[in-house]
């Protein structure tokens, strides 16, 4: 485990999730954007300060930025997902199909 990589991978997800660009995180957080794409490519983790103002912006909890649980190889991943998929309604497949065209669309 490279918790400074993990880290990076986590908060790049949670800034995505609300909409911000490593701009706007940057900004709000009184950080050069440099320095959050360090952050965020795992090559420089966070001071602790920086740690409680992500959590304050980002409206998370801090076990939220270092909940690594969901890392796992493509294999798992696909069992996981295929494990889902097969308890499936057809009304849940629909659903997950237009959470996925949404998704790709907003690539």
């Amino acid at each position: 485990m490279d918790i400074t990589r993990d880290f990076g991978i986590r908060l790049q997800e949670i800034r995505k999730a609300k909409g911000l660009t490593q701009a706007q995180l940057a900004e709000m957080v009184d950080l050069e954007i440099t320095t959050i794409s360090r952050i965020e490519n795992g090559s420089r983790f966070p001071q602790k300060e920086n740690i409680e103002k992500f959590v304050k912006v980002l409206d998370c909890n801090i076990k939220d930025l270092f909940d690594f649980d969901y890392i796992k190889t493509r294999e798992e991943l696909r069992a996981y997902i295929d494990e889902k998929l097969d308890t499936a309604t057809l009304s849940d497949l629909q659903f997950f199909v237009r959470v996925i065209d949404a998704y790709w669309e907003t690539r």
